[in-house]
């Protein structure tokens, strides 16, 4: 089963990758950046919280903050909210691009198991049992998971093109004006 959260008005959903790194001070970068740029936008009243959550990912060394907010916000200064506190980069930019593209759910969060004494319900769940590898459901069209399509149905190549997937290999840029046949080169490109 997978339990999918949507972002409320009131809830800023943070994916912290890589949260167990050691910082300069040995403490977890994850945390230490988290609670930090949290610490000082409440400190400035720039954010009003009305509690914290953290929680396990499915992925190892991951982590998810949910940041309940004393108020409801719109949704693009809780996304970009989300992009301050640390959430991961690529989920920022597609949670951007599926809010410019008028998705109702532009931010997200799907666990193999609802969050124990949770202040809510979940807003959906499915019968799925592993991730939902977007490539793969995507693949799948119609079959696909109903709820991966209702919420998530977007492949990164729809939100963002292809991704080139050969290792890319070292082409050195001028500081300046840089040509662009030089952005377009690539491994295969050059013999």
């Amino acid at each position: 089963m997978s339990v999918w959260y949507v972002a409320h008005g009131d809830e800023l959903l943070i994916d912290v990758d890589d949260y167990m790194r050691p910082s300069k001070s040995g403490c977890p970068w994850g945390e230490a950046f988290f609670r930090r740029r949290l610490r000082d936008a409440i400190t400035a009243g720039k954010l009003r919280v009305r509690e914290v959550w953290l929680i396990n990912s499915s992925s190892a060394r991951h982590y998810h903050a949910i940041v309940r907010l004393c108020a409801a916000m719109q949704t693009l200064p809780r996304l970009i909210w989300q992009l301050h506190l640390g959430s991961d980069l690529y989920r920022g930019r597609a949670d951007l691009m599926r809010f410019y593209r008028g998705w109702d759910s532009p931010s997200l969060l799907i666990l193999p198991q609802p969050i124990p004494y949770f202040y809510r319900p979940s807003d959906a769940a499915c019968k799925c049992r592993e991730k939902h590898i977007t490539e793969q459901q995507f693949q799948l069209g119609a079959a696909a998971c109903p709820v991966w399509r209702r919420y998530r149905g977007a492949s990164p190549w729809e939100l963002f093109g292809p991704s080139y997937r050969e290792p890319e290999r070292f082409v050195p840029l001028p500081l300046g004006k840089v040509p662009l046949d030089l952005i377009m080169e690539c491994q295969t490109c050059r013999k």
